[in-house]
Formats: structure tokens, C-alpha cells, sequence
């Protein structure tokens, strides 16, 4: 099957050998689908993509560009729209840069600040040129306030910017997150520096995995030492729903640029499910958005069939057509608002259709109403939740 994708093709193919990431998580084989989108060629599409069963209700109205919905366990995809559109990731790349970095170092790793980093541009926790800070309370800095500094201290203390970026696109193959290019340790807009909501929900998939990561992402308040004098103060995290203690929430990390928008990625847990959202170019509070798709999915995860899945670190081999360049020419990055989005109903509300509404076919069968994707099995076909 080809999955065309809003202007290109994301292929995957037979893996030469299987690459062993930092994160204990070896397949046991690569993927031999060829010319398939990533997940599944459902998650190709632009427009907002369901398959409600009986007894579901229908998505939430969210106004972001693109997002995905998926269960971090069994890395169903529940739902999504666009998830594969190449968009600027904003500060939630630190993720990335997290998850390169900190199989290679401890929290007690020490660092000195350097000019540069002490003098990012952007958001800052504040660090003094000569001074000497651990990686743990850097680790704090970047996921919780998002500071930019702090970010570009954790790759010099891990050699180097340009070794670490090196290395953040090396992980980002890796795990399968081919629309992924890191220009930055910090997610400040740069020329072809992009991600997708299906990459950073892989990204954040398999940082949660890691008990120090997780930590960090799931840290509301900590205390970082202050530029003068002896003491320190808090800082805070950026993510509201963890910060105001929605419930389940367990992380993960906001972003914000001029050229992304506002980006967000959280995960939370419930009655024993984790569900990961990642949100892109978004158009109302971050939380809200996030919010509402988290509660559609909690309630609504056994009522509808996967449209995709999260895949696994080393089942996707790129090829080298698939690979996104450093001129970002393979998609347009920042897709201008109406730009393959859902249709409008009343009032430019987008209009929701129940699946019943459509007409069974043989096997499985699409239907874009509404400007929604619905997907509904012929009579007698399985109803029940898909194995990743």
C-alpha cells in the first residue's frame, strides 16, 4: 500500500541491521513494509481521522493545526489529524535532546557555564558564565520553565552542540521519526529544523521510558540556584494541566515559537491506561485543546479501533528519498491556518458526522465527511481494540 503524504512519501523498509538505542528497546525485526506512511496509511491524512464504534462519541472540536492521540502502552493511534504534516516543533525538541543525552550522562555530572549558553536568546533560567551546575538541575531548567540556556548547557556538557545534534538525528532514525530534523538543542526556530505530531509522540512514547526523563517531565516545582549570591528559587513547569494537578497528568512538555505556535505534548494516566497527546500550531490555550482530547480518549478508548500505531525504535529503515534534507524542501513547515484542516460547519465550527452515517463496505472502507476521516467495518467484521 502507498500512503501519499501532503506532498511527499514517507517509506520504510527492510533494515539493514537493527540499531541499538540507548533505551534497552531492540526489536527483534525491522519492518518489510515498503512505501508505507509511518503507523499506518490512515495517519496520511490531513484531515481529522476516526473509527468510532458503537456507543462512542464523536471527537471534541480542537482548534490546532495538527495532533495525534495515541495510547503510550500498546501504541495504538486513537486518533489524529495530520499527524505526519512537517511542522516547527518549538521547545518540545528538547525532549529529543533529552533522550540523546542523558543515556550518555548522570544527574551528577557537572557542567560549567559557558558565555554562550548563559546568553541564549529566549526563555532563560539564568545561568553565570564560570559557575559550576549539575546535570540534574539543568535537566530541571529545560523541562520545566523550557529555558533555552539550560538546553544548550546539556549539549555542551555532552561534547559539544554540533556533536549532540549529530546525534539527536542519529535517534530520531532510530526511532522511526523521519520527519524529524534537529538544528537547535532547543527547539528556537532554525532553517530546516522540523518534527510532526507523530514523531514527538514517538519521541515523548520512548523518553517516558526512562525513569530520569520521566522524572524531569513530571516535575511541577524545583529550586535552581540563584545568578547572584549563595540560595536559590523556584521555577516552574509551563505545562498548566500538570502544573494545576489534572488528574493523571504525568508530564510532558510546551512549546512556543513565532514560527511553530504554540506546540504541546502531554501524557497521562488512568485506570491503568497512558495516553499520549501531541498538539501543533495550536489555536486556543494549549490546555484546553489537550485537555479535551484526553478526555475523549479516556472515555472513549475502547470504543473505537485504531487508526495507526505508534512504532516501535528500529522496525523503520528511511530511505533516503524519505528523509527530510536540511532544506526542509520536502514539506512546507508551518502550514498557514485553513491549510488542510477539517471542513467548517455553522459558524466555522468543525462538523462532526456520527460513523452510522456512513454506508458499510466490503472490509475496511474511509469516508471523508464533514471533513472528517471515519472508518467503519463491514457487518461482522472485528469491533475489538488492535494490538500494537
Amino acid at each position: 500500500m502507498n500512503g501519499l503524504h501532503a506532498g511527499h512519501h514517507r517509506t520504510v523498509g527492510l533494515a539493514g541491521a537493527v540499531i541499538a538505542l540507548a533505551l534497552g528497546l531492540i526489536p527483534a525485526a525491522a519492518s518489510t513494509a515498503a512505501a508505507d506512511t509511518v503507523g499506518g496509511e490512515l495517519l496520511a491524512s490531513p484531515r481529522r481521522t476516526v473509527s468510532l464504534q458503537p456507543g462512542a462519541k464523536a471527537l471534541p472540536k480542537v482548534w490546532a493545526e495538527t495532533w495525534i492521540l495515541a495510547d503510550a502502552g500498546t501504541g495504538e493511534v486513537l486518533a489524529q489529524k495530520g499527524s505526519h504534516i512537517r511542522r516547527a516543533p518549538a521547545s518540545t525538541l528538547k525532549m529529543l535532546t533529552a533522550l540523546t543525552v542523558m543515556p550518555q550522562t548522570t544527574p551528577a555530572t557537572t557542567y560549567v557555564a559557558t558565555p554562550t549558553a548563559a546568553n541564549t536568546y529566549g526563555a532563560r533560567v539564568g545561568l553565570k558564565p564560570g559557575r559550576t551546575y549539575t546535570l540534574d538541575q539543568l535537566w530541571y531548567a529545560v523541562f520545566l520553565p523550557s529555558a533555552n540556556d539550560a538546553a544548550i548547557a546539556v549539549a555542551q556538557a555532552n561534547g559539544g552542540v554540533k556533536k549532540t545534534l549529530a546525534e539527536m538525528n542519529d535517534v530520531a532514525r532510530q526511532l522511526g521519526a523521519l520527519d524529524t530534523v534537529a538544528r537547535t538543542p532547543n527547539g528556537l526556530d532554525a532553517p530546516g529544523q522540523s518534527s510532526s505530531a507523530y514523531d514527538l509522540a514517538l519521541i515523548a512514547r520512548a523518553g517516558m521510558k526512562l525513569p530520569d526523563f520521566a522524572h524531569y517531565a513530571g516535575t511541577a516545582r524545583a529550586e535552581f540556584p540563584n545568578t547572584k549570591g549563595k540560595g536559590s528559587h523556584p521555577i516552574y513547569t509551563t505545562n498548566r494541566l500538570l502544573l494545576h494537578g489534572w488528574k493523571g497528568m504525568i508530564g510532558v512538555k510546551t512549546g512556543f515559537t513565532s514560527r511553530a505556535g504554540r506546540t504541546y505534548v502531554g501524557a497521562a494516566t488512568r485506570g491503568g491506561r497512558t495516553l499520549l497527546v501531541t498538539l501543533m500550531g495550536i489555536h486556543e490555550s494549549s490546555e484546553s485543546a489537550a485537555r479535551k482530547l484526553l478526555k475523549w480518549g479516556f472515555a472513549n478508548a475502547d470504543s473505537v479501533t485504531p487508526v495507526g500505531t505508534l512504532v516501535e525504535p528500529g522496525t523503520v529503515t528511511p530511505s533516503p528519498s524519505a528523509t527530510p534534507t536540511d532544506s526542509g524542501d520536502s514539506q512546507p513547515i508551518g502550514l498557514p491556518t485553513g491549510t488542510a484542516t477539517t471542513a467548517a460547519g455553522p459558524g466555522g465550527q468543525p462538523t462532526d458526522v456520527p460513523a452510522g452515517a456512513l454506508i458499510a463496505a466490503v472490509g475496511l472502507s474511509a469516508l471523508t465527511v464533514g471533513g472528517i476521516v471515519l472508518i467503519r467495518r463491514r457487518a461482522g467484521a472485528h469491533r475489538g481494540r488492535h494490538a500494537a
